[in-house]
């Protein structure tokens, strides 16, 4: 099993259109490659596609997918190092290329080594608190533990808590599970050491927490004090801001074919959408924008049933929101196809095609974008050909 090529297999046949892709983690490294040791592999698909993640096996790998777009990437890189947990811009800054075009991921790539050379900094005051106070009670309870479940589940919650607090105290990143144990050798070899053997041992435990808590300032019990917030203080929830709408049709003709238009742009395979685009100042409403962009790009007319699938995925400094809408054709003639992106050649070219809703094998074989169309489009299709069918 070569983990690079079956890797790049996964991408060419799932995500044809991926601008770059990375493997990542233990896999590549052969002395730390295990049987159960599986691909992880950070995709970066094109602006108009939706963000997810996936697990899957391919060619016998257990397969983890983090698939999205650039800057759905960056909006969670930043999410998780507020958290002191680097686990995408890891992933990032030491996968190797499978796919797509390196040059369009080497400037990320250079952030995010950065990003993890330069750690997350010192801990706040009142983080190292919670945690002093945590670990503080946690070791009060283990004292007094009459019930020998009780006392296993606390031994189990103190030595990791004790874990985060050593890497908090130190000005490092942090981790779960494997990744907690990682982060601590990568800090201080002897001390994961000791901290691993405290595990089964009470007295080796208190004397780890204790030196932990020496080093974060001390045992805190006396004088922890947190304030709850003051309802009239309390900021309100700001939703996002929506800086692009899109109006798409899930298109369906009499003989309940689902009308697509194939994509074909120089440099990458082709995938399929549904016709639909950006919703313009100009346009009365979403789906007065929706008409317009049917008749631009298919000549067509149809009669719009209702919104039945709503995507949203990060963009610049809010979200951008695409409404698909349910539709029946009511008249189409591509001679009469307007839109501007028929007099751009560089954009490639716009071909209609139409795939059967009955036959579920037609559907799963065309590379539709995004992905979670395509499934909602599967696992909905025979509810969509009742709703559109003539009253």
């Amino acid at each position: 099993m070569d983990p690079v090529a079956d890797a790049a297999a996964l991408i060419t046949d799932r995500y044809p259109d991926a601008r770059w892709a990375l493997l990542g983690g233990s896999v590549l490294d052969p002395g730390s490659r295990t049987a159960g040791s599986d691909l992880d592999i950070v995709v970066c698909v094109p602006d108009d596609a939706v963000g997810h993640r996936d697990s899957v096996r391919w060619r016998g790998w257990p397969v983890e997918l983090f698939v999205n777009t650039e800057a759905g990437h960056r909006w969670f890189i930043a999410n998780e190092t507020a958290r002191r947990k680097p686990t995408l811009a890891r992933m990032i800054a030491t996968g190797m290329p499978v796919a797509g075009a390196p040059e369009l991921v080497t400037e990320l790539q250079a952030e995010c080594r950065e990003l993890v050379e330069a750690g997350p900094g010192p801990a706040s005051e009142a983080a190292l608190e919670d945690a002093r106070y945590g670990v503080t009670d946690l070791m009060d309870d283990l004292s007094y533990a009459c019930d020998l479940g009780e006392a296993d589940v606390v031994r189990s919650v103190l030595w990791e808590r004790v874990g985060h607090l050593a890497l908090a105290a130190a000005g490092r990143w942090d981790g779960g599970g494997k990744w907690l144990l990682r982060e601590l050798r990568a800090w201080d070899p002897g001390f994961a050491a000791r901290w691993v053997t405290a595990r089964y041992d009470d007295q080796a435990m208190v004397d780890v927490a204790r030196t932990t808590l020496d080093a974060a300032g001390g045992p805190l019990f006396e004088g922890y004090l947190r304030q709850a917030p003051v309802v009239d203080d309390v900021p309100a929830v700001v939703p996002p801001v929506v800086v692009r709408q899109a109006a798409r049709a899930i298109l369906l003709d009499a003989d309940g074919r689902l009308v697509l238009i194939k994509r074909t742009v120089p440099g990458r395979a082709p995938y399929w959408v549904t016709p639909g685009g950006a919703v313009e100042p100009e346009d009365a409403s979403v789906e007065d924008a929706l008409r317009r962009e049917l008749l631009e790009e298919l000549g067509a007319t149809a009669k719009v049933v209702r919104q039945v699938f709503l995507a949203s995925q990060p963009k610049d400094a809010g979200v951008a929101v695409s409404h698909y809408f349910l539709a029946r054709v009511v008249s189409m003639d591509l001679a009469l196809r307007s839109g501007p992106e028929f007099q751009e050649p560089m954009r490639g070219t716009y071909d209609v095609e139409h795939v059967d809703l009955h036959d579920e094998r037609a559907l799963a074989g065309v590379d539709l974008v995004p992905t979670a169309l395509k499934a909602f489009v599967r696992t909905n299709r025979h509810a969509l050909l009742a709703e559109a069918r003539e009253p």
